[in-house]
């Protein structure tokens, strides 16, 4: 007669309720924000126009969907075409926020793709964060991109040293307080 502690359940070789199935699968939100990037990195590589829409760089959050982003754009000023920084505030797409923000978090440092929307109040829009492959990409098409939008901050590098350091003192007699 078997006693309970000495059976084992068989191993389950069939995956069951597949969960595991699942964790190399791209979520919704994810995959259309790859497809609005790779459909730019298309159009940069055919030649194509890009009239208004940017790369940036995520400088700060502002609150309620709200960044502060920086960009460079090449204005006429003298006759002369030459590089004019922008910082700009703009909000995340609606897609980007509430239940599927996780898959493609926004933060500060974050390079993201910027669109123009011409209307009031609100004429940015971010529409999608880069990957390290989107970037990596970006980068082979636009060599002459500026590399302040993709420099890591300091705080990003791994640093050697760190932690606490301690110093030693006399030893304090009790009976002495």
């Amino acid at each position: 007669m078997y006693s309970l502690l000495d059976y084992k359940m068989p191993r389950n070789m069939t995956g069951g309720s597949g969960h595991r199935s699942q964790r190399n699968s791209e979520s919704n939100k994810t995959k259309a924000n790859n497809s609005l990037n790779d459909a730019l990195l298309d159009d940069l590589l055919n030649g194509e126009k890009t009239d208004g829409v940017h790369v940036a760089r995520v400088m700060r959050r502002l609150g309620s969907g709200m960044m502060e982003c920086f960009f460079v754009v090449e204005e006429e000023i003298g006759g002369k075409k030459r590089p004019v920084d922008k910082l700009v505030h703009a909000p995340l797409r609606g897609g980007m926020r509430g239940r599927g923000k996780k898959d493609v978090w926004t933060d500060v440092g974050s390079v993201v793709l910027l669109a123009n929307t011409g209307l009031g109040g609100t004429p940015w829009k971010i529409v999608s964060v880069f990957t390290d492959r989107h970037i990596a990409r970006y980068q082979e098409l636009r060599p002459d991109a500026d590399k302040r939008i993709f420099a890591r901050a300091s705080t990003d590098a791994p640093t050697e040293e760190g932690g606490i350091e301690f110093v030693e003192d006399d030893e304090v007699d009790v009976d002495d307080i």
